[in-house]
């Protein structure tokens, strides 16, 4: 890794830090109201809490990976780095960001079980996508990482397509997603896919989601090639 990708991830990495602390700020905090009121309904045997934290980490992951083009591209070209340095950073940033994550994530699950047990929480129950394999700190860990680079590339990608060709491209590569979605879902086959998916779960199936993480990625160099510092949103 040379100093001018060395130099572009520690400036990214010092602005994304101040909004992962804010964010996980939030979530500590929303766990803790959400176990408050299920302490206080705990006579309540019917009441049950289900909480994902990914749900949350996956949505914050996204927004990173799609303000990864917006925020590092200009500066990157301001400084005279090259494109292919930054197209390269943005690689390592979406692979450590995402396994960063997913340890805090999953280290935030382990510690507030264990709480909640220590004092009695029983109807507050957390669910993740790990559960389809072994839910543990570790395979929470792979899990989320896999499938947050994954996200991270997708919204990278399409961060790229919104910068090149403004909001005429990316608006209608998300209608173009939108109408194949719906009638994927109509038609029935996205919903048997789904089923089919979800019912035969192993480890390869999130690794073969990270692999086409790598693909979208890979879609994306022909957008930085020439990538300029405006921005045609």
């Amino acid at each position: 890794m040379n100093n001018q990708i060395k130099g572009m991830l520690y400036f990214y990495s010092t602005e994304v830090i101040r909004t992962a602390k804010i964010f996980f700020t939030i979530l500590i905090g929303i766990i803790i109201a959400s176990a408050v009121v299920c302490y206080l309904l705990l006579g309540i045997d019917e009441f049950k809490m289900y909480f994902a934290i990914p749900f949350a980490t996956y949505f914050n992951v996204g927004v990173v990976g799609f303000l990864l083009v917006k925020n590092s591209l200009p500066f990157g070209l301001k400084m005279g780095a090259t494109r292919k340095n930054m197209y390269v950073m943005q690689l390592y940033f979406m692979a450590v960001y995402s396994f960063i994550i997913a340890t805090l994530g999953s280290s935030l699950q382990q510690l507030t079980e264990w709480l909640f047990q220590a004092i009695g929480i029983t109807n507050y129950i957390y669910v993740h996508p790990a559960m389809f394999l072994t839910d543990n700190w570790i395979m929470r860990i792979v899990v989320d990482t896999l499938v947050m680079f994954f996200i991270m590339a997708l919204l990278y990608l399409i961060g790229l397509i919104f910068y090149r060709t403004g909001l005429a491209g990316g608006g209608s590569l998300l209608g173009v997603l939108l109408v194949v979605t719906l009638y994927g879902v109509f038609e029935g086959w996205m919903v048997d896919a789904a089923v089919d998916l979800f019912s035969n779960i192993t480890v390869m199936t999130f690794v073969m989601i990270f692999l086409i993480g790598i693909v979208f990625y890979l879609l994306g160099f022909p957008f930085m090639r020439k990538i300029t510092i405006v921005n045609r949103r």
